[in-house]
């Protein structure tokens, strides 16, 4: 199954996408079955394959099943259910490989079985409730209803840091970079600026809050572009009351793209129609930030975007935005 590249995503923020539907079947205790079900954005997946040979990698991280070649691309194959816990059949005849394809990285997740693509509005995607957004360890970022099931769409930057850490942005320390000016006049500086935050993985979210937060900026963090929206509103309201433009409250959005409720595309459009916010600097934090896609988030009216992998961007990005409308 080949998977042709998706623009529903990002169509002048349209607030839709396809998503994946595929399956884990968890062997009960009772010899019995039950279909997980689970969801992945179109835009992040490159083809849908039977599962290749492998070659064992030395030394492999848990849950690595071994590497093949995807379009001649070393590529691993990441055993899913065993990430998640779910006890599978061992049997890989019958299972199928997804082939992702973002943040500048191929890898293979092993699945039972493969189901349909759904179009669906942001609308009806919904957070996951407190109960399972446990924190930075979730994988769980956003759920689907569809036809009487709940469809998981999984955090699958997470996974890859996890079974790869020596890929994961958390790697990054914002003290120990040398083009980032943290002198004390700097970080004052950035002491008295508000930086929005919008990710709806928990891990991602903290991790952008911590660089921002370790330089100086203050945040606020939001979950997904439904609540950032609501809280930008609420700010004008707030200005209003104390008779302050609104940029006083607010400097800067940093978003992503893919996110429950409302997208970060949307989130973009819905701004730089509000007058509040027409010249606000945004920049979009996101995997899925081809050429193709940075054209449309930039043609929306974003400042600048960045590839999730690049954290080490942000900083200096954020300054060259929030400090210019001063100079």
């Amino acid at each position: 199954m080949s998977v042709s590249s998706s623009t529903i995503l990002t169509e002048s923020g349209t607030n839709e996408l396809e998503i994946i539907e595929f399956h884990l079947v968890k062997q009960m205790p009772d010899g019995t079955t039950k279909t997980c079900y689970y969801g992945i954005n179109v835009a992040k997946v490159r083809e849908v394959i039977q599962v290749p040979e492998t070659t064992d990698y030395p030394n492999a991280q848990p849950h690595m099943v071994g590497v093949f070649s995807s379009r001649d691309i070393l590529t691993p194959l990441v055993d899913l259910a065993g990430w998640l816990g779910v006890p599978t059949s061992k049997d890989l005849t019958r299972k199928f490989v997804i082939v992702t394809d973002f943040n500048n990285m191929t890898n293979g997740f092993l699945i039972d079985s493969i189901s349909r693509i759904h179009r669906i509005s942001w609308n009806d995607v919904e957070s996951p409730s407190q109960f399972l957004e446990a924190g930075e360890q979730d994988c769980v970022v956003a759920v689907v209803r569809k036809d009487g099931n709940l469809i998981m769409i999984l955090d699958f930057e997470k996974i890859i840091a996890d079974i790869n850490p020596e890929l994961s942005m958390e790697k990054y320390d914002v003290k120990l970079d040398k083009n980032v000016d943290l002198n004390q006049r700097m970080i004052a500086k950035r002491n008295a600026k508000t930086i929005m935050v919008v990710d709806d993985s928990a891990f991602i979210r903290s991790m952008i809050q911590d660089t921002l937060s370790s330089s100086g900026y203050n945040i606020i963090a939001c979950k997904d572009g439904g609540e950032a929206h609501d809280k930008l509103m609420n700010l004008i309201e707030v200005a209003k009351q104390e008779n302050i433009p609104v940029s006083e409250l607010i400097d800067g959005v940093v978003t992503d793209v893919e996110m429950p409720r409302m997208d970060g595309m949307h989130l973009v459009k819905r701004l730089r129609d509000t007058d509040a916010y027409s010249s606000i600097p945004i920049v979009m934090f996101s995997s899925l930030m081809s050429e193709d896609n940075r054209a449309k988030a930039l043609a929306l009216g974003a400042n600048d975007t960045i590839t999730k992998p690049e954290i080490g961007r942000m900083v200096t990005l954020m300054d060259k935005y929030v400090f210019a409308k001063n100079d």
